[in-house]
């Protein structure tokens, strides 16, 4: 008598995959929706600026406003698009410069230079042209008073200067995070150093970059892909007397890999360890233990031919890879292609061994 309940006692095994299958399919994207919030939340950091900064952000204060466009690894250089915007009432909002007649003036910006004291005389006739302007006499200026700025931001809500930033290690004696050579744990540094002059009043000085003042802080928009840029101002100090130092802001930069592409790099060394491990165990199995209804009912050395071809081009589409010779290569690339390969040579002549002759 035939039972009833066969077809679905058989049904089971492929409904069990098939679950299996989805609850995976869903992990999946489930970590990839973890991921894309985690970098919504690092550009919302960004575009809000560092927690000093905000602290004494206040209205009518000028900071510089950054749209990442690229990180070059080889070159080890950020570009960067700069704009000036402005705190409005509230305190934290930030405005376009230039958006209104009212909101609308020339601004020199000028990179890694420092602020002095103006000791240049004024003549009679711009003396009198600043009283008539209401405006106190040029106590700062750009320390190389013949050079030219890197551009002119404020006049219009476009107005824009790319820098490109050069980028060193920023952890010293630590393999983990040298660049390049640690992916994807590696850690970037790299600074900038911004000041500014009111061209309006500098003219009406007959002065050259003078009425020198440095931008109140700096954030960041937009983001590079497989890279989480970050950027922190200093102090910006600026005083008088035997504490005067200079009145710049000095902007430090610090590149690390997100976490997706962590989270790729460590799962692509897991497979490639988990694949040459199954390998090797087919191998000793076959070869080793005499198992050789391994070698004659399976395409064993397909497998590893396959397997062989196989890890570079997984290593290659990971997000971010540098060139070969990173500590990633070293741990869970390397070591596996060497395996692999012996496995490969051992089971083309356990085949060749154990052939019947026709």
């Amino acid at each position: 008598m035939s039972n009833p309940h066969r077809p679905f006692i058989k049904a089971w095994p492929r409904i069990i995959y098939v679950v299996v299958g989805l609850v995976l399919i869903i992990i999946w994207i489930g970590v990839m929706l973890i991921f894309a919030r985690e970098e919504v939340k690092a550009q919302q950091r960004n575009l809000r600026g560092d927690p000093q900064s905000r602290l004494y952000r206040t209205a009518n204060q000028l900071v510089m406003k950054g749209t990442l466009k690229n990180f070059d690894p080889v070159a080890r250089s950020l570009t960067v698009s700069w704009s000036l915007t402005y705190v409005d009432a509230d305190n934290k909002t930030l405005r376009s410069l230039g958006d209104t007649e009212d909101t609308s003036f020339a601004v020199n910006i000028y990179r890694d230079v420092k602020v002095v004291f103006e000791r240049r005389p004024l003549t009679p006739e711009a003396n009198q042209t600043i009283q008539e302007l209401g405006i106190f006499p040029p106590m700062l200026r750009i320390d190389n008073a013949t050079l030219a700025p890197i551009g002119v931001l404020g006049l219009h809500t476009w107005d824009s200067l790319d820098t490109s930033i050069d980028f060193t290690q920023a952890v010293e004696d630590n393999p983990w995070k040298q660049p390049l050579f640690g992916y994807p744990f590696d850690v970037w540094a790299g600074s900038i150093v911004f000041a500014a002059s009111d061209r309006e009043y500098a003219d009406a000085a007959n002065l050259t970059n003078t009425y020198a003042f440095p931008p109140d802080g700096a954030v960041l928009a937009d983001s590079t892909l497989n890279w989480r840029i970050r950027v922190q101002r200093s102090n910006v100090t600026c005083g008088y007397g035997d504490e005067f130092e200079g009145c710049e802001l000095h902007l430090y930069f610090t590149g690390k890999r997100p976490l997706l592409v962590k989270f790729a790099a460590i799962l692509a060394v897991i497979v490639n360890w988990t694949s040459t491990i199954g390998i090797f165990l087919l191998t000793c199995e076959a070869v080793i233990m005499h198992r050789f209804h391994i070698l004659s009912e399976t395409d064993i050395l397909a497998v590893c031919l396959t397997a062989l071809f196989a890890l570079p081009s997984v290593r290659a589409i990971l997000p971010g890879a540098p060139d070969f010779g990173a500590i990633l290569d070293l741990i869970g690339v390397i070591p596996n292609i060497i395996l692999i390969s012996v496995c490969t040579t051992m089971m083309a002549l356990a085949k060749l061994t154990t052939r019947k002759p026709e």
